[in-house]
């Protein structure tokens, strides 16, 4: 009871809402000075006309990305409602009666049409926290679809990557296999002529079986990364079950990064300002828990005619109208009020958790990120040298077997070092380019959020998050 007479002097003086304070959010963290601007459409700086042209039709017909454009239709109405009820609900009533009062009393016919208004007075703020607390999941679906859009995007580029890489690889083993071919096939003549043992011939059939077996695994990966890629821009279904997509020959140009986190990275990450939305949400929706301690008062009218007489039913003299309240208040609910108001409290502070989450993931996302970055840069760079050096050993290793200086085992152990060498360079620059993905995508894709005084306060050492 206490608290219930606490709550009413609260609203009295507050302005008459029952919405609590926002949470109070501690946020430390060292940051960089340094800004990095990532542009809206981050990918066109692979300079890819085909990866720009396969993630546009992506954000055209992907189903995931029109799941989340519907979640905001469905937001948008439900906000749309919710505000209605700030005005009056008006209704029109008609009702017609013929009755028979028994044995020498007439039949009695009773015609009536009236306007019926009824209005709540929103004095405690239902109406209104519930708007608001529309308003604010509609934003966060927007924000939702951002970071859809943003997935989306970094997903296409991934696999459109993948699939480079792998043709790569697969030429690669084309090469290799065709070089292996010619090579049995000397071989052969080698060993009908006395040249070579049976040994030598069986070691180079068998490291062209081997390419054959590496190619035609190759070749599945390849079906697989385009059914993917297929499937994720949206193509129709013959094109996903027939055509392949067409694709560079080699990965583009990386684009350069940032080295360092920005110090606004909190305004690019549209997850982030989605779970902000959702916790104003949630604390909105305490305040309309609350409502339920206190008496609910509405107004009601009546404006209408009433005859005997249908022909005669609109007319001055036959008019009657009325107007009252009414006030409707918790007695005794045995405690459903006040277990509604615990599980708004409960879920507010589940939004707070999922606040939170949003923002440790994303600093950690970012930091996977750049030092995913800054990484494939030393592997890439690693690999391009071993390539180097195995193609010299595999070249003394050839010159040395065709002087006879050294047995056909050392020659075929250069020929698959080197292509595994080979194979292992195109999958760090495939690491590389997903690794720039990562950073743009770390970054929010360039999606940059509007701030307000509670984002502002959230970029400094020390962040409130109160209204």
């Amino acid at each position: 009871m206490n608290k219930i007479i606490t709550i009413l002097i609260a609203a009295l003086i507050g302005g008459c809402s029952l919405r609590p304070d926002m949470i109070e959010i501690q946020q430390e963290y060292r940051y960089q000075m340094d800004v990095y601007s990532v542009s809206e459409k981050w990918w066109e700086s692979f300079g890819d006309e085909k990866l720009n042209a396969l993630i546009q039709k992506s954000l055209k017909n992907n189903s995931d990305l029109l799941i989340a454009l519907n979640n905001i239709e469905k937001a948008r109405v439900s906000l749309r409602l919710d505000r209605i009820e700030y005005l009056p609900n008006i209704s029109l009533q008609g009702e017609a009666s013929k009755s028979d009062k028994g044995y020498n009393n007439p039949t009695v016919e009773q015609f009536s049409l009236s306007a019926v208004l009824s209005y709540e007075l929103d004095l405690w703020g239902r109406v209104r926290n519930k708007a608001n607390a529309s308003e604010a999941i509609y934003n966060a679906t927007k924000f939702d679809y951002e970071s859809a859009r943003i997935s989306l995007a970094s997903s296409v580029a991934n696999s459109y990557f993948l699939l480079i890489s792998l043709k790569e690889q697969e030429k690669i083993l084309q090469d290799t296999l065709d070089s292996y071919i010619k090579s049995v096939e000397y071989r052969a003549v080698q060993l009908e002529s006395g040249e070579i043992d049976e040994l030598v011939y069986a070691q180079t059939v068998a490291a062209a079986d081997g390419a054959k077996a590496q190619l035609a695994q190759l070749q599945i990966e390849i079906s697989q990364a385009n059914s993917a890629l297929a499937i994720l821009v949206g193509e129709s279904l013959d094109e996903i079950l027939y055509a392949n997509v067409d694709t560079a020959s080699n990965l583009p140009t990386l684009p350069d990064v940032p080295s360092g986190i920005s110090s606004e990275i909190l305004l690019k990450r549209a997850d982030i300002a989605s779970a902000i939305e959702r916790l104003r949400s949630s604390n909105y929706l305490i305040g309309v828990a609350r409502t339920q301690w206190l008496p609910q008062i509405s107004i009601t009218g009546l404006f209408g005619y009433t005859s005997n007489e249908l022909d005669e039913l609109i007319s001055s003299n036959r008019s009657v109208w009325n107007i009252g309240g009414s006030l409707i208040a918790p007695l005794l609910d045995f405690g459903r009020v006040y277990n509604n108001v615990e599980l708004a409290n409960l879920e507010q502070n589940a939004s707070f958790l999922a606040y939170d989450k949003a923002v440790k993931s994303a600093f950690g996302e970012i930091r996977t990120a750049l030092d995913g970055r800054k990484n494939s840069i030393i592997k890439a760079t690693s690999t391009a040298n071993l390539v180097a050096s195995q193609q010299k050993v595999y070249d003394i290793a050839k010159n040395r077997y065709d002087a006879g200086y050294s047995s056909h085992l050392e020659l075929l152990d250069s020929q698959r070092n080197l292509l595994s060498a080979k194979l292992s360079l195109s999958s760090a620059n495939l690491e590389a380019a997903n690794s720039v993905v990562a950073v743009f995508k770390a970054f929010g894709g360039g999606f940059e959020y509007k701030p307000d005084d509670e984002i502002n306060e959230l970029l400094g050492v020390k962040s409130n998050l109160k209204n």
